[in-house]
């Protein structure tokens, strides 16, 4: 069969084209191809080995690659076969930031078109031609509003006559259907894309499609983006803001300390067989990510009790560890918290107790950042909708930047003065490049997460971005949770067994390890200010219901991609989400 791609430009060659069945056969054919194309992916992720190295190659008749030409042969406007296709060229760093997001945008704007053309024929009296008791107004319906576009009939009933036309037609307009979800999905990773690429206007075009009034300030974008611009900025807030070691801040603020980086010495801060330890004990291929059940579960975290506060005498983590994790923890981390908590405060600082820890790995290029969120107590959140949270947290950077920081393809750490409390929208973010071997630290009731950034897919292989979160408490969040489970927020440690070899593999040589005299001597350790972008955050107004006449309802954002860095009422969305159940 031909290609089917009905002109843009003449409705009644639109609607004489959807109205043979024949001529819709390319579209059955393109959905087809298109899902076995969806079924080849999901081989590949059940077997990577499965994926051809070369996607181009005509005689490999089984590959993704192979079922997205055929279905974009076949219907070459295809909405959801870009889109697909633009989150498996993502997804597996197949193209450049640039290439897929022009995927995504095709999407786009094909998916709006084919909505209104869909939607312009159902309702035509155009005379239809049926074939074997075949309707093409059915076919249309199915095969491209509800097939190729995701959009659903949210009318009446479909029996129910026009009132009062005397006709016994069936009145179908543009509100008895939804939106596109695939045109939500590609124009949001549009907006999501072109932020990153430093397109702002041209994001904004996207993003006014959703009911939303506030984005990351493009200027914040830029300093997470340009390795130049972020070393500028630090260096003007070093001469500016930091004297003899210490951290100056604003009187007027509520912040404990200033966002900071220790970065240690010419190898990073922990030491080089420690650093190496812990970055193989979490590696990408690791036991640990298939023992802990990593992907298919929410949040989960583990509690480690740094000071001993009962009436024996047995040593805490901070006398004696026991494993690779509370050394780390313990002896090179918990004296750069405590540091922190000194320094703008002229009475006795709070006492650190607890470590809540966890860790993070994205593939670099493929990941989508880190949604923006608060650090709390979810055990505390959910029994008594009491929100707390740890007094710093802090992110150990270890593997997807490098020593150098050329670049900031690993993604960048926002951090927005702004907390639960806030009455006003933040006014500044502070701006963290990840670097191998390097702690980040911040006040913990505020605001943070991950941008991403554009990756080079030539250079960014098979490299993973892990981090190592500490949350630091002053006081026990262990307290009233009653039976703690294992992989759930601030859980208790696995068992050392083969179920749990990566917490054997944690403990090896930590038999009866004593801290040495130079790890009790606890020096002051030299910092760097993170750079602040001023305003933090750009209020938009969406397209008004006249506005988007033309282009059918507001899209509803996608879940599952919504990082919130684009909101609605940015000032209150972040704490009323607290309260919010999970789906």
């Amino acid at each position: 069969p031909f290609a089917f791609d009905p002109s843009a430009n003449d409705r009644d060659d639109d609607n004489a084209a959807l109205a043979c069945v024949r001529s819709l056969l390319p579209i059955l054919l393109s959905l087809s191809y298109l899902h076995l194309a969806s079924h080849a992916i999901s081989e590949t992720f059940v077997d990577p080995n499965q994926m051809n190295d070369n996607e181009e190659d005509d005689n490999n008749t089984s590959s993704p690659g192979y079922y997205f030409r055929q279905s974009l042969h076949y219907w070459p406007t295809n909405p959801a076969a870009h889109s697909l296709l633009a989150n498996y060229h993502r997804m597996n760093n197949l193209s450049t930031t640039d290439d897929i997001c022009e995927l995504y945008v095709k999407a786009s704007d094909s998916a709006n078109r084919w909505r209104k053309l869909a939607l312009n024929f159902l309702q035509s009296s155009f005379c239809e031609e049926e074939v074997g008791g075949i309707d093409p107004k059915e076919w249309v319906e199915l095969l491209v509003l509800n097939g190729a576009l995701g959009v659903d009939y949210i009318g009446g009933d479909d029996e129910d006559e026009d009132e009062g036309s005397g006709t016994g037609e069936i009145k179908q307009d543009d509100e008895e259907y939804s939106s596109s979800e695939v045109e939500a999905t590609a124009s949001f990773m549009s907006a999501f894309l072109l932020s990153i690429l430093s397109k702002h206007d041209d994001a904004l075009t996207h993003l006014k499609k959703f009911p939303l009034s506030h984005r990351i300030h493009p200027n914040v974008w830029k300093v997470a983006q340009y390795h130049n611009l972020y070393i500028t900025i630090t260096q003007s807030n070093h001469k500016e803001n930091k004297c003899n070691g210490k951290s100056t801040i604003d009187a007027s603020s509520q912040m404990i300390f200033s966002p900071r980086i220790y970065r240690g010495g010419n190898d990073g801060l922990l030491p080089t067989k420690l650093y190496q330890r812990l970055c193989t004990l979490f590696a990408p291929n690791s036991s640990y990510w298939k023992e802990s059940d990593y992907q298919n579960r929410g949040y989960y975290s583990y509690f480690l009790a740094l000071k001993n506060t009962s009436n024996d005498s047995s040593p805490s983590a901070d006398d004696r560890p026991t494993n690779v994790i509370e050394e780390v923890i313990a002896v090179h981390l918990l004296p750069l918290a405590e540091q922190a908590l000194r320094e703008n405060t002229k009475s006795a600082p709070q006492r650190i107790v607890g470590a809540e820890w966890w860790v993070h790995t994205r593939p670099l290029g493929a990941t989508l950042g880190h949604q923006v969120h608060f650090d709390t107590d979810e055990s505390l959140l959910g029994r008594e909708k009491r929100v707390t949270h740890p007094i710093i947290s802090s992110v150990l950077y270890l593997t997807g930047a490098g020593r150098d920081c050329e670049d900031a393809s690993a993604g960048s750490t926002i951090v927005f003065d702004q907390s639960p409390e806030s009455t006003d929208v933040a006014s500044q973010a502070w701006v963290s490049h990840s670097r191998d071997n390097t702690l980040m630290a911040f006040p913990g009731n505020l605001l943070h997460g991950v941008l991403p950034c554009a990756g080079d897919a030539s250079k960014v292989g098979d490299g993973h971005r892990l981090t190592f979160m500490v949350g630091w408490w002053t006081r026990d969040v262990t307290e009233g949770m009653g039976e703690r489970n294992l992989y759930t927020p601030c859980g208790p440690l696995p068992p050392p067994d083969l179920e749990h070899s990566w917490v054997l593999q944690s403990q090896r040589g930590y038999c009866d390890r004593q801290k040495s005299k130079d790890e009790n001597v606890r020096k002051a350790q030299p910092f760097d200010l993170l750079p602040s972008v001023s305003p933090a955050w750009e209020e938009f107004q969406s397209e008004t219901k006249s506005e988007s006449a033309t282009s059918g309802p507001a899209l509803m954002i996608p879940k599952g991609l919504d990082h919130r860095f684009f909101v609605s009422n940015a000032a209150h969305c972040f704490s009323a989400s607290l309260y919010e159940k999970e789906d």
